[in-house]
């Protein structure tokens, strides 16, 4: 069962902070494999962050949220290892 991908508006932010070519492979990778399979191949987080999931793509992470009823993965961060985890609102 192939999940579609909805991508949160910040997203699109994280996305351009990112050089052009790395951001077509991070959405390739997402398109074509995490889709496929984004419970096995993510991994659950803790704390704060608990029934989101996590997918390591070389330094970046994509966080994001499964809606299983709905077969629908929300993509809701895309940043580096360093930055992912801050509040994107207040980075300066």
């Amino acid at each position: 069962m192939t999940y579609s991908i909805q991508w949160h508006e910040e997203t699109i932010r994280d996305l351009k902070k990112i050089d052009r070519q790395k951001q077509k492979k991070i959405i390739a990778r997402i398109k074509d494999y995490l889709s496929k399979d984004p419970l096995s191949l993510g991994k659950p987080l803790k704390g704060i962050f608990k029934g989101l999931y996590r997918y390591r793509y070389g330094s970046y992470r994509i966080i994001y949220a499964i809606d299983r009823e709905s077969v629908v993965i929300l993509i809701l961060r895309i940043a580096d290892r360093k930055n992912v985890y801050k509040d994107p609102v207040n980075e300066n």
